[in-house]
């Protein structure tokens, strides 16, 4: 299935960046076998005959990536986010918070070039395409999720560019305050630049 196979080169892009990320930013050491994990995902992935398959190795992927996110933190916001995961709707805490934010200029990004390109950012491969969804930007975007997008937040927070402060909690979730989004934008833009 061609569509699979050229999810499946992003897929190992999307791993083989992860773990990379993970070796660079750590500041506790990946247990035993973690990448070992991660790259049997990446073949699995690429050895999937349906999107079905390609979708599930991709979610134990990242399952296993962001199991080990917090390490890859300093101070007390890693144990917040170690406690509650990934959860985007809405973000429970400033890293989660980051990420979305992160996540959503990456997919601007994307659908902008798609756009420049003259493709429609609404019919994807991996990703369902519905209305209101840029499906194709999503799976363009996936290989840089690690590489721009965590690496900024990871940065933002372990450098003190990113704090506490900078953050408004509510019943509505964790959102970046206006000086907080500043700094989040300069250090995207920083990175984006490179």
């Amino acid at each position: 299935m061609r569509l699979t196979r050229g999810r499946a080169g992003s897929t190992v892009g999307l791993l083989l960046g992860a773990a990379v990320l993970a070796q660079a930013h750590t500041l506790e050491p990946l247990p035993a076998g973690v990448s070992a994990d991660l790259l049997k995902e990446a073949k699995s992935a690429a050895q999937a005959d349906s999107v079905d398959s390609a979708r599930g190795h991709e979610g134990r992927a990242a399952a296993i990536y962001f199991g080990h996110f917090a390490g890859m933190l300093k101070g007390p916001l890693a144990a917040e986010f170690d406690a509650n995961g990934r959860k985007r709707r809405p973000p429970p805490d400033p890293v989660n918070s980051c990420l979305s934010m992160a996540y959503a200029m990456l997919t601007h990004e994307c659908v902008a070039a798609l756009r420049l390109a003259r493709l429609e950012p609404s019919v994807g491969g991996l990703h369902a395409s519905r209305p209101g969804r840029p499906a194709l930007a999503l799976d363009l975007m996936e290989p840089f999720r690690p590489l721009i997008a965590d690496s900024v937040a990871i940065a933002c927070f372990n450098r003190g560019e990113l704090t506490e402060g900078h953050f408004f909690r509510s019943a509505a979730g964790c959102l970046l305050t206006d000086s907080g989004s500043r700094s989040f934008f300069n250090a995207l833009g920083r990175r984006m630049n490179t």
